[in-house]
């Protein structure tokens, strides 16, 4: 894999055409992509035969009908060589339009899921993290559902009419099949998305997370929402607030000073002869 090729793509789609309108909260204007990610196929395989040893012991199934398992590099070092790989993140950087670095949390910067009529797969939701990369480690044939659906509007507007009761309108939904040697990258932070239920079939998916290396406090993951994952494992609390005084807080400072909000200009300064005509 050459870090600066521009990969096959399937598909592509940037932030503002998904979302219907500019948006402030991102790291770039990158939305979507999927590619021929170029990854060692034994370094996958090898990654794919561990999670399946280690499914029935630490995967869970407690949030968003989704069974997986959570910081998964902690227990498979392939993972964790594949997310610091050096030119694997100067090729997503390219791609997103910034520097990206590894997502911080040790519980959120892996997870491998398990997709099928009895894990489920994963429901209507927008990503705490930042930056995404979907890379499917088995698919199998056939496969009834399980790709990917995005909702073409803001957000707010679907999660409204999803909570009305009604199902969002199939003309604002687009559709990405996953398929061997291609990687997804997203930028789903702010975008309604799922993976369709799956009928037929099952799929493993490792999902390797990122963040922007300049803008690391753009970010939605609320304690809350981490929390409902990883309630029985609280050492995450610490590695969040340790982040926060050393890195996001910092980077939000710089930023600031860098990009000063314009002030007003002042209003006209009275006495002038005229006005007492």
């Amino acid at each position: 894999m050459n870090a600066h090729t521009i990969p096959e793509l399937r598909c592509a789609m940037s932030r503002e055409a998904i979302i219907g309108h500019e948006t402030s909260w991102k790291v770039s204007s990158f939305g979507v992509a999927q590619y021929r990610h170029g990854y060692d196929p034994a370094l996958l395989a090898a990654i794919k035969e561990a999670a399946l040893k280690l499914k029935a012991s630490h995967a869970v199934h407690k949030h968003l009908d989704l069974t997986f398992i959570t910081g998964a590099d902690r227990y498979i070092p392939e993972i964790k060589e594949l997310l610091h790989d050096k030119l694997r993140l100067e090729r997503l950087s390219d791609m997103m339009g910034t520097k990206l670095e590894p997502y911080p949390l040790s519980i959120v910067g892996s997870t491998v899921t398990f997709m099928n009529p009895k894990d489920g797969a994963v429901e209507w939701h927008c990503d705490g993290v930042p930056v995404t990369e979907l890379i499917p480690l088995s698919i199998s044939d056939p496969l009834i559902g399980g790709h990917l659906e995005i909702y073409c509007d803001d957000s707010e507007t679907g999660r409204s009419i999803l909570e009305s009761g009604h199902d969002l309108p199939r003309n604002k939904i687009m559709r990405i099949d996953h398929k061997m040697n291609y990687a997804t990258l997203g930028q789903f932070l702010g975008v309604l998305h799922r993976t369709a239920p799956i009928q037929l079939g099952e799929r493993v998916t490792l999902v390797l997370n990122q963040r922007s290396a300049t803008k690391p406090y753009v970010d939605d993951n609320r304690m809350f929402y981490l929390a409902a994952d990883n309630d029985q494992d609280r050492a995450w609390v610490s590695e969040l607030a340790e982040d926060v005084w050393t890195n996001q807080l910092p980077a939000y400072r710089r930023h600031a000073e860098e990009h000063p909000v314009p002030q007003p200009a002042e209003d006209a300064v009275s006495g002038g002869a005229r006005e007492s005509w």
